[in-house]
């Protein structure tokens, strides 16, 4: 009897890659803007087919698939995914001389075609913005640097990251 007749789960972990698994780059009058999203952690991957790495693959590309970021000019940009991952902004932090980096947490669940994937992740949301037009007193300060240009950040609206591919060599037997 194979594990899908019995019911049973044949259960893989997939560690999470230390490089980015979606991003974006925008550009909007003189500012040019990338978006980088980390997710760190581990997922539990079941299938019911015995060893079904394959089926396990096609499914972990849906984590990354339609994450939208909302908001890029405000304290707490909206981050979301088709997959209804929830993401839950902790802090942020600015980094001279263009950059701010929220973190927080993910939680996944989702099943695709006989593949549940689940588990909790952080996540690190990092958005640079470099004007083509920096002059010394946009450098000093990145949060300033911000404060000034939320608006072009603002006018963009939502970003669609794309998503990096998948490393199968992370996806291991449980």
């Amino acid at each position: 009897m194979t594990a899908a007749e019995s019911g049973d789960h044949v259960p893989f972990r997939y560690a999470l890659p230390p490089t980015p698994v979606a991003g974006a780059a925008v550009e909007i009058d003189h500012v040019a803007v990338t978006v980088e999203l980390r997710l760190t952690g581990d997922l539990d991957v079941l299938t019911t087919a015995p060893a079904d790495r394959t089926r396990a693959l096609a499914a972990l590309r849906t984590v990354a698939k339609g994450l939208m970021i909302r908001g890029l000019g405000s304290p707490a940009p909206s981050v979301s995914a088709t997959a209804g991952h929830r993401f839950t902004q902790r802090h942020h932090d600015f980094r001279t001389p263009d950059t701010v980096t929220f973190t927080g947490d993910c939680v996944i669940g989702f099943t695709q075609q006989s593949v549940t994937v689940h588990g909790e992740a952080t996540y690190a949301l990092t958005v640079t913005a470099a004007s083509a037009h920096a002059t010394d007193d946009d450098t000093g300060n990145a949060r300033t640097w911000f404060l000034r240009h939320e608006k072009e950040l603002a006018a963009i609206g939502m970003v669609l990251l794309i998503a990096a591919p998948i490393t199968p060599g992370r996806l291991s037997p449980r």
